[in-house]
């Protein structure tokens, strides 16, 4: 981690990136050749290539880390990890051609071949490697860092607000919201954080957190109706054998036709609805089972 105050630093993106903008950055440097990612490429990248849930612990040691010392103001660093998190959810396997296995799990229903992937459900399935589709629709993010003050990067600036109860939210969503009508055993209702630009106010993704009093939430229900449409979604390796992707499995128990992919303690199911891309981190128990019970008890929240 380098400071964009140093000169070094500067003199640096200056030639690699003339206009280089005050936000987090990462820098790859093979011999003389030096390639730049910020926003969402940056979290494309790092999902790429360490995998959602590697990537995620990143964000959370920048995060920890991050403070006047090292020039960039986190704010509240949570923001951080959430949006690190979220990027990287896109991140997901193609699913591999031939056979699929049998059960209610996986869809045996075809799918549009586009030009470059393959749409499904809101979702684009891109191969391994795969640049970001030009014709992608994509979306601004908040800016969740120091900025150099110009108007453009001001209009960004995201923040954070935490709630302990919902009926706050009322008053700042304009979209439905899932929770579960029961918890399992050990786990109980955190807090809801809303992630947002903080001029315009305007809501960029709303998480509720669940947990077992260990602190770090077990469960993560995210609603986010700022996304790139269609969803890109690319492979991911595993730590263990890196050299084998592991893809999503197309699955109908979610509330609308969606995504499942393993994490390292439970899964992650994805679905579009309503305009709103919906995320549920669920490492309360790593068993499927648990999951999909899980899933199926989840309702609209009225708020």
């Amino acid at each position: 981690m380098r400071n964009l105050r140093e000169p070094e630093v500067q003199a640096r993106l200056d030639r690699a990136r003339p206009g280089w903008r005050w936000e987090p950055m990462l820098v790859g440097m093979e011999g003389e050749r030096v390639r730049i990612f910020a926003g969402l490429a940056l979290r494309a990248r790092l999902v790429q290539v360490l995998g959602p849930v590697r990537a995620v612990r990143v964000a959370q040691a920048v995060a920890r880390l991050g403070g006047p010392g090292l020039g960039v103001d986190w704010g509240r660093r949570r923001l951080l990890r959430q949006s690190l998190a979220l990027a990287g959810l896109a991140l997901l396997r193609r699913i591999p051609a031939g056979p699929q296995p049998s059960g209610p799990v996986v869809s045996t229903a075809p799918v549009l071949q586009a030009p470059e992937g393959e749409q499904w459900e809101g979702f684009l399935l891109l191969p391994p490697g795969a640049p970001f589709p030009p014709f992608v629709r994509q979306v601004p993010a908040p800016i969740l860092c120091q900025t150099d003050g110009r108007p453009e990067a001001e209009a960004l600036r995201g923040e954070t607000l935490t709630f302990t109860e919902l009926a706050p939210l009322r008053s700042l969503i304009r979209f439905p919201l899932y929770g579960p009508s029961r918890l399992p055993p050990g786990i109980a209702w955190q807090s809801a954080a809303v992630t947002r630009f903080a001029r315009s106010g305007e809501v960029f993704s709303v998480s509720l957190n669940f947990g077992d009093g260990e602190g770090v939430p077990r469960l993560r229900l995210i609603a986010q109706p700022m996304y790139p449409s269609p969803y890109p979604v690319w492979p991911v390796y595993s730590p263990e054998r890196p050299e084998e992707p592991i893809f999503p499995e197309k699955v109908f128990f979610t509330p609308r036709p969606g995504l499942l992919l393993p994490s390292a303690q439970g899964h992650l199911a994805l679905w579009i609805e309503q305009n709103t891309l919906y995320v549920l981190i669920a490492e309360h128990d790593s068993r499927l089972e648990a999951t999909i019970e899980l899933i199926k008890s989840l309702n609209h929240l009225i708020l």
